[in-house]
């Protein structure tokens, strides 16, 4: 079937030049017309300056940004008295920070990667006598770790750095490379041995 269209009132197959009627605006539509031009500029614009300039989820973290901190922070260094034969670190249920003669003294770290197999131990007192390094890494603290093992742990009895180093509060530090920055780092205290209750109640008048 063959489609027919209605033809349309005024509509001409060609148009000469000259022939088409003159269009005006009034002063009214002219105004108006300029403000929908001026809005679509700064529509545009907006646009332009989003899709160049981003949401800023880019932008650099401010100087002091905690992911910068956190990623340069030393890990914890973990004391206590006995290992975990399971994982090769100090046992959650022995740790301790505080240690008479009698305990024995056992520190353990986890490097995120490959456990080194030197390391240089720090040792710092920071209270109950002079404030001092009382073993420099360099020089008295280097140590090798057994190849395969799970995590930097090591012990000695307390005992021992009572004698060396005395009763008092210190900083521990692990150093993979001395001239780097800390690998780990943790606090711990040394006490003199306290006098058996029995001692102190016969003392009393």
């Amino acid at each position: 079937m063959r489609q027919r269209f209605r033809p349309l009132r005024a509509r001409s197959m060609a148009r000469r030049a000259g022939d088409e009627p003159a269009f005006t605006l009034r002063a009214r539509e002219r105004r108006l017309l300029g403000w929908i031009v001026a809005i679509g500029l700064v529509v545009g614009i907006a646009v332009v300056v989003g899709v160049l300039g981003g949401d800023g989820g880019d932008a650099p973290a401010p100087p002091g940004g905690s992911s910068s901190a956190d990623a340069s922070a030393p890990l914890a260094i973990a004391f206590g008295t006995r290992f975990d034969s399971a994982t090769g670190e100090v046992a959650a249920d022995a740790r301790i920070d505080r240690f008479v003669a009698a305990d024995d003294f056992a520190y353990s770290v986890r490097p995120g990667g490959t456990v080194p197999t030197t390391i240089f131990v720090e040792v710092e007192r920071i209270g109950g006598g002079t404030a001092e390094i009382v073993q420099e890494a360099a020089t008295e603290g280097e140590q090798q770790v057994t190849a395969g093992r799970p995590a930097i742990a090591f012990t000695v009895p307390a005992a021992a750095l009572l004698e060396a180093f005395g009763p008092g509060d210190y900083r521990m530090r692990i150093f993979v490379d001395p001239a780097a920055d800390p690998l780990a780092e943790g606090t711990f205290t040394l006490l003199a041995e306290v006098p058996p209750p029995s001692a102190t109640a016969s003392a009393s008048p």
